[in-house]
């Protein structure tokens, strides 16, 4: 049988010492999994009382990433709503953070290639000499 929480029970969640997400409409307890998160524990705290799917999502997880989720569920969202970002808690900020960028990892800009303007120059050299010499 599934346990099911409130909203308002989630949000009241939002601490280092016990931190519960909302993903998907399943309750996660994470607290035992904050110092071992990869984005780092910001990521989690910053999310914790809330409902965290759509960051969760954006990010693209690995199937290890959503098999490990499975394992932290505790129950799941009934009752009073399933969205805690729609209809937040009386202990939960109305920020909404799970559009919060300052976590992402920015994609390195790749640098041009050297080899454009010698091929360019090959070339044009190429052109120069075929042009002079049979013209």
């Amino acid at each position: 049988m599934v346990t099911l929480y409130s909203a308002d029970e989630v949000a009241r969640h939002n601490n280092e010492n016990d931190i519960w997400l909302i993903m998907n409409g399943g309750v996660y307890d994470v607290t035992k999994f904050l110092k071992e998160h990869p984005g780092g524990e910001e990521v989690l705290l910053t999310l914790a009382g809330q409902d965290g799917t759509t960051c969760f999502d954006d990010i693209g997880h690995t199937t290890e990433a959503i098999q490990l989720r499975e394992t932290l569920k505790i129950g799941e969202v009934g009752g009073d709503g399933v969205t805690s970002t729609e209809n937040p808690g009386p202990n939960t900020s109305r920020n909404d953070n799970t559009h919060n960028t300052q976590w992402m990892i920015e994609p390195e800009k790749q640098k041009p290639s050297p080899l454009l303007p010698i091929s360019v120059g090959i070339f044009a050299v190429f052109y120069i000499l075929f042009f002079y010499y049979w013209s």
